[in-house]
């Protein structure tokens, strides 16, 4: 029987090493060292991902001189100290038979700080979206980091690695040499393309020197800046065919974007399916034989398959999508890419780790938690097991109890699964959020839980299942408040966005106090409809809880449509069909007239009068998860639903 993937599994070599797929899995940092550097939560993340089948591994960036301080990952690798935890790394992840190499990176004058720390650059231009005036480098200090980038690859050499990355993408320092965007120098290193490339280039050489010719030296390449006066396409061609004559490097690994196109690094559900392919592909034409990643928000087996078949690319880089699975290769190798638990775009990744917190996943409970939790083991002796709703709390509760051998009936009130994700996965751009459904269900289905769908899940019902535990995950009910007033607009929860088509007049307002991706939804979806659409909100700034890169997306795209923005508001009453809304610090009101209806986002009442119920009557042990313990978001249902499996 032929590979179900053929190209995907088919070894590849780069440089001295052979990879035994074309699966990378690209830099993506998890904030997961400790005190010592490399401890033992990144040691058990790294294995999770090499053991999921993956060809290549590339470290998180790692910091090559002491300068760099806009990030907030600790990890660095220009000190001989980090020596020792960096060549634990590499063993575990080559006793699951996947290549290492360390991503080297500086940040230059990028950074998510709140208070702007000391930054260096090619000259002293603040980047747009990060603010700041950077220190202009000398060239004493640019020959000092050099330096740090060349002392660090030695130090990944000693520690076992397979070879280094140097980061030339996504507006980091290198880029910003490269970059006319960022670099007015007018000595050796700036000026015309040539010039610019020579810090690159230097580095590249100073390493091969130390490093030697059996070492792997990789290069992430920015194919488009997408900002005026920055790099285009048609200059990283130019990189690209230069450092490919050159003959130093031994692959080039694509991605796009700086933090003045932030949104562009990693591309949201509001983005098709690998919007930046075709990109790549002109520089793959560049560079003859040269080893190329592409990653351009790749999520399916079959989507990667083709991109190596059609020979745009050499190997495909994945970031989210192992995030979500660190088993997607071994899953599409082995002809199950129907069990691969999907992204859903939603950007919570990035957002924790830029925020300097651990890695985690919405759609995956384990991920920056695999030592902490390990692997699922078997019980001894089988329970009967009893959750009651079959949302994803619930099903992710049942689908982790099932899968250690318990016997896991669910209870759901309506006819099919999946809660609120039924309305999210309807709204446009959106879609995505039900691939955590067409996983879930499946993966039920496959362990044997009997589902019973239509079926109030009373006291007496749960106890004639006879439970020796019963996990409650019936969620939460939005709610509107009521409005002073003469009542003569109506007032709708979240869920009325899907009435929002058949309301009269065109005047809406969105009271948001979620601030996340359902009240981007809830806006998106009333304005997609054509409505004037008022945002109204207590907050400093609209969705301010969704991540930066998602959150440049929606608020361009509203902003297009007309939606009008009131942050540090309320509405304060209804009168004559028109809504006052009322400033929240000074008091000032303004007036919206004529509005068809207000839509109330955020308030939710929880269902929790049945545990109460349950236990008072001795009905199994009993745990309280997701929305139905506090309303929060997805994250907290699929995380609590999880531990809830394994505690049963």
């Amino acid at each position: 029987m032929p590979a179900p993937f053929p190209h995907l599994a088919e070894p590849i070599r780069i440089g001295s090493r052979t990879a035994r797929n074309r699966v990378m899995r690209l830099a993506t940092v998890t904030n997961l060292g400790d005190a010592t550097g490399v401890g033992e939560r990144m040691l058990a993340h790294y294995r999770a991902v090499a053991r999921g089948g993956a060809g290549t591994l590339i470290t998180e960036a790692l910091r090559v001189h002491r300068s760099d301080g806009g990030r907030h990952t600790a990890m660095f690798l220009y000190e001989p100290a980090s020596v020792p935890g960096f060549r634990r790394l590499a063993e575990v992840v080559h006793g699951e038979g996947a290549l290492l190499i360390a991503q080297l990176n500086h940040g230059g004058r990028q950074h998510f700080s709140r208070r702007v720390p000391t930054l260096w650059a090619p000259s002293a231009l603040a980047c747009p979206r990060s603010g700041g005036v950077p220190h202009e480098m000398t060239p004493a200090e640019i020959e000092d980091v050099i330096e740090g980038f060349v002392r660090s690859a030695v130090h990944a050499r000693e520690a076992g690695l397979d070879g280094v990355e140097v980061h030339g993408a996504q507006g980091h320092l290198v880029g910003q040499f490269m970059s006319p965007f960022s670099n007015q120098r007018t000595d050796e290193y700036g000026g015309s393309l040539e010039n610019r490339l020579r810090f690159p280039r230097d580095i590249i050489r100073r390493i091969r020197l130390r490093a030697g010719r059996d070492f792997v030296v990789g290069y992430r390449l920015g194919v488009e800046e997408f900002t005026p006066g920055g790099l285009t396409i048609e200059d990283s061609k130019r990189v690209a065919r230069a450092l490919a004559d050159d003959g130093a490097v031994d692959y080039l690994s694509l991605s796009q974007g700086i933090f003045n196109s932030l949104e562009m690094h990693l591309p949201d559900r509001h983005f098709p399916a690998m919007p930046f392919l075709d990109l790549h592909a002109q520089v793959k034409a560049e560079v003859g034989g040269l080893p190329v990643v592409t990653s351009t928000r790749i999520q399916t087996p079959a989507q990667a398959e083709e991109i190596l078949a059609s020979g745009k690319a050499d190997i495909v880089g994945l970031c989210r999508a192992l995030i979500a699975d660190p088993e997607w290769t071994a899953k599409a190798l082995a002809g199950q890419p129907e069990r691969i638990r999907l992204c859903i775009a939603c950007n919570h990744c990035w957002s924790l780790v830029i925020e300097g917190e651990a890695i985690a996943c919405t759609v995956n409970a384990t991920c920056g938690r695999e030592h902490e939790l390990g692997e699922l083991q078997p019980v001894a002796a089988p329970r009967r097991v009893v959750v009651v709703g079959g949302g994803p709390a619930g099903l992710e509760a049942a689908r982790v109890a099932a899968a250690r051998g318990h016997r896991v009936t669910v209870l759901e009130q309506y006819a099919q699964l999946g809660g609120k994700v039924r309305i999210a996965e309807e709204v446009p751009h959106h879609e995505e959020v039900g691939n955590i459904l067409r996983y879930l269900i499946p993966e039920v289905e496959r362990l044997g839980v009997t589902v019973r769908l239509e079926t109030e899940a009373t006291a007496d019902a749960i106890a004639a299942e006879r439970p020796d535990a019963v996990i409650v995950a019936t969620g939460a009910i939005p709610v509107a408040p009521e409005i002073p007033g003469d009542g003569s607009v109506p007032v709708s929860t979240s869920a009325g966005v899907v009435l929002v088509g058949m309301l009269p007049g065109d005047t809406i307002v969105v009271m948001d106090e979620d601030a996340y991706h359902w009240a981007a939804a809830v806006i998106e979806t009333a304005a997609g409809q054509g409505k004037q659409v008022w945002v109204v909100t207590r907050f400093f700034e609209p969705l301010k809880e969704l991540p930066i890169v998602s959150r440049i997306v929606a608020l361009r795209m509203l902003d297009d449509q007309g939606v009008v923005m009131r942050p540090n508001a309320f509405v304060d009453r209804v009168e004559d069909g028109d809504v006052v809304i009322r400033h929240y610090y000074s008091g000032r009101e303004e007036r919206i007239p004529k509005v068809a209806a207000v839509l109330w986002v955020g308030p939710q009442t929880v269902n929790n009068a049945l545990p109460a119920e349950l236990r008072a009557r001795g009905v199994g042990e009993v745990h309280v998860v997701g929305d139905a313990y506090a309303p929060r978001r997805l994250t907290d249902a699929i995380r609590e639903g999880h531990r809830a499996g394994r505690a049963v």
